[in-house]
């Protein structure tokens, strides 16, 4: 039996949580250049269970780790940036951020499944 042919799935059929447009405000936590620790207020505007984007004040340099704390619920964990968004109207950075580990229950909101692809 023949092997369907090997796809390289992009958009949203890459992901791995669906993507949930939402506000949740969050500490973002660095240490500056200096070793200073820098404290910073944001707010997500896309996520998922596997990170999201945050919208923050443009101020740099912002590493490449940094810690969150979502307010809401006391949680912490660690994320990498990866990559960053020009300044909204407002003038918030768009800042990309991975968790470095899964953390599902991080956002505190339940993630609606996975379709399954429809068979052909």
């Amino acid at each position: 039996m023949a092997q369907p042919p090997m796809t390289n799935p992009t958009g949203e059929d890459r992901r791995r949580s669906p993507r949930v447009r939402l506000a949740i405000p969050v500490d973002v936590e660095w240490t500056g250049e200096d070793q200073v620790p820098v404290r910073e207020h944001a707010e997500t505007e896309v996520l998922n269970a596997y990170g999201g984007l945050l919208r923050m004040k443009p101020r740099f340099p912002i590493p490449l780790q940094i810690h969150l704390t979502n307010p809401r619920t006391s949680q912490t964990t660690w994320a990498r940036v990866v990559g960053f968004r020009e300044p909204k109207p407002k003038g918030l950075l768009g800042v990309a951020v991975e968790f470095t580990a899964p953390n599902q229950t991080f956002w505190g909101v339940n993630f609606p499944p996975l379709l399954s692809p429809s068979p052909s």
